[in-house]
């Protein structure tokens, strides 16, 4: 009796490491998301060509996340207890982690933007190869980039340079709205032609 005592408090703290591991891994998710939400509350203060809006999509991979919720709400119970749906997530995570034994956060999730045009049909493109024009595609790319920088300064003091080639490809108003922005953020616009 006592080695099951003993045998059940050692799955009780490994079930409660991996579940605080798993709650990390949530929390940054979380973080990931603030992130979107605040990149989005930046992005609908700018106009990029034509487009009504520009939103960053996450799109978490659904299976692999569920399973993370469902080992960080995990509530051991008995080593010797019997419960289909705990072993369930578990004999299914373990099935991932065989057949891939690394899981990054890149796995959780996918990047996207959706931009709804000014004929209000909404497009969602899951990379940053082409959104739309070759232009709205540069001036998406710079903006992310300026605003994701912001984020991660922790000063507000300073002034940081960037250099854009070829400025020339871009049509007044996402000309107007990368300098624009950049000057508002603090950063310093070096452009060549």
């Amino acid at each position: 009796r006592t080695a099951e005592a003993a045998l059940e408090r050692d799955w009780n703290a490994h079930i409660h490491a991996l579940r605080a591991t798993f709650d990390q891994i949530l929390k940054r998710l979380g973080d990931v998301l603030s992130a979107r939400d605040e990149l989005n509350r930046h992005f609908a203060k700018v106009q990029v060509s034509d487009l009504k809006a520009v939103r960053m999509e996450v799109l978490e991979d659904s299976q692999l996340v569920t399973w993370i919720r469902r080992l960080a709400a995990y509530e051991p119970g008995g080593l010797f207890e019997h419960d289909s749906q705990r072993e369930s997530a578990l004999v299914n995570f373990r099935t991932k982690l065989q057949g891939n034994p690394q899981v990054r956060y890149a796995d959780l999730f996918t990047l996207g933007f959706t931009v709804v045009g000014a004929d209000d049909r909404a497009h969602t493109y899951h990379d940053f190869r082409q959104i739309e024009s070759h232009g709205t595609t540069v001036t998406i790319k710079v903006l992310f980039n300026l605003l994701l920088l912001k984020s991660q300064l922790k000063r507000d003091d300073c002034q940081v340079p960037f250099f854009l080639d070829e400025i020339q490809i871009l049509d007044p108003a996402n000309r107007h709205a990368i300098l624009d922005t950049a000057r508002k953020l603090g950063f310093i616009a070096i452009t060549a032609a």
